[in-house]
């Protein structure tokens, strides 16, 4: 038995380390379950003035992300932003971020859309002017993004980081945990961008391979418990252990081929 302790302690060691993946997988699967509650939850849920779900001057996110808002006021065209690294539809592109000055609730950042990569530069092909003329906004809460320790050109950002945002446009705005993903305008502009994909209701595979960890911790118990059966049978005489042919062994099973053959 001593010579099995080894394999015993690498077959425990395996065993945990399978089940802390297995559980690492469950935690992952629990957090896109509660995400996809809240998408459910929130995303066919009808516009209500921003003023109902502003408080102390930002939203809370991500409680109320997807939750759609509307809100009068004017686009500021000079903070024309792109941000870098959006793909739609397996396209590379940008979204089209700008500073929106609300009548009552002073700057919020909006994505207006999304634009494809142009054909000879990093950079769309044609890239819609903003009016600045009063209009009425629905969009959908999100929260801001984390800052990316990744550079971008003039004009672009890496990600929807509000303190990114305010150093590249010099706007201030109360609205730092969040900005709004926009829906329709009112009057609608000239120009219309693609709509961002809506969010993704998939789960995943995190539930099968957690199961998987678990499998194949029981495969190798299983396996060392047979094989060691095995081992005992063996000693006890219970089973015959096979014999090594030797050189002998071959030679006569040579000359009963020849004879046969003959």
């Amino acid at each position: 038995m001593k010579k099995w302790l080894n394999w015993i302690a690498l077959v425990v060691i395996f065993s945990v380390a399978c089940g802390f993946l297995s559980n690492w997988q469950f935690s992952r699967r629990e957090a896109k379950l509660a995400a996809i509650a809240l998408v459910t939850s929130n995303y066919s849920m009808p516009a209500v003035p921003i003023g109902d779900l502003v408080k102390h001057g930002d939203f809370s996110v991500p409680e109320q992300n997807w939750r759609s808002v509307s809100v009068s006021g004017k686009y500021i065209p000079e903070s024309l932003l792109l941000v870098r690294n959006r793909p739609n539809n397996g396209q590379p592109g940008f979204e089209q971020l700008v500073a929106f000055q609300t009548s009552e609730y002073g700057i919020v950042f909006v994505s207006r859309g999304w634009l494809p990569t142009g054909d000879l530069q990093d950079s769309p092909d044609n890239i819609p002017n903003v009016s600045d003329a009063k209009i009425v906004l629905e969009a959908k809460i999100m929260s801001a993004e984390p800052e990316l320790s990744r550079s971008a050109p003039k004009g672009q950002v890496a990600s929807i980081n509000i303190r990114v945002i305010q150093a590249k446009t010099g706007l201030e705005t109360t609205f730092k945990n969040s900005y709004l993903r926009m829906i329709d305008e009112s009057p609608s502009a000239s120009v219309a961008l693609t709509p961002m994909p809506k969010p993704s209701v998939d789960e995943g595979n995190n539930l099968s391979y957690a199961l998987q960890w678990i499998l194949f911790a029981v495969m190798a118990v299983l396996a060392l418990i047979w094989r060691i059966r095995k081992d005992r049978e063996i000693t006890l005489g219970k089973v015959a252990k096979p014999r090594k042919r030797s050189k002998a062994d071959f030679d006569a099973d040579y000359e009963d081929s020849i004879t046969r053959a003959k």
